[in-house]
């Protein structure tokens, strides 16, 4: 992405959210800002096993329980959970809770819809969002539906990407905690998003992904 994609990274404990339909390229944005070489330690939460995500694997290790991975000795690295695990309010939990004992660490969830507790996050989650950049950690979530979703996902981003969105309510939701309109929403072509900073507001004009 060359000069524009260093305007728009995030810093090494920052938060952001990236929102937007299926297919529009949350999941191809978010590997760039994971694989960071300013922040070498990463972990992605993957409940939904995403085809896209299972081809990382040549840059991070994968693993399918939580017992596995708080054992996991490489930097880089992808939670699949089993469906059991998935579908476990404690084990979710617990994962986060590691996350935050782990320190230095980029996480990305993939799709806010599946965290447990729909608009209400989890202890350990809020304690990631909410206290983890004195230890080091930094927070991505990918939102298909911002307006069903934990809220303090958003408010507490440093950075938003925003891609197509298919509903009006999304789009408001969007509205109320950007500068951008919904008429600038709707505009947006496959694969194009906007880049809103809350220290510098919003990038002057679309960027598109080089896919």
């Amino acid at each position: 992405m060359g000069f524009e994609w260093r305007n728009i990274q995030i810093g090494r404990n920052d938060r952001a959210i990236l929102v937007g339909m299926t297919g529009c390229g949350k999941t191809t944005l978010a590997r760039y800002l994971i694989e960071d070489k300013n922040k070498l330690h990463s972990v992605v939460y993957d409940p939904k096993a995403s085809e896209a995500i299972s081809k990382w694997t040549t840059t991070q290790k994968q693993y399918t329980t939580f017992e596995q991975i708080q054992y996991a000795e490489e930097e880089r690295l992808i939670y699949t959970p089993n469906v059991y695990e998935e579908q476990n309010a404690q084990i979710q939990d617990e994962f986060f809770s590691w996350v935050y004992w782990r320190y230095y660490t980029r996480l990305y969830i993939d799709e806010a819809y599946a965290l447990i507790g729909g608009t209400r996050p989890s202890r350990h989650l809020l304690a990631c969002l909410s206290r983890g950049r004195e230890r080091g950690i930094s927070t991505i979530t990918a939102v298909q539906r911002p307006r069903n979703f934990p809220i303090v996902l958003m408010s507490e981003a440093e950075h938003s990407y925003i891609f197509q969105l298919r509903t009006p309510e999304d789009r408001q939701r969007i509205t109320e905690y950007t500068t951008l309109s919904e008429d600038a929403q709707i505009d947006l072509k496959e694969f194009e998003f906007y880049y809103f900073n809350i220290k510098t507001g919003l990038y002057p004009r679309k960027l598109k992904l080089n896919l």
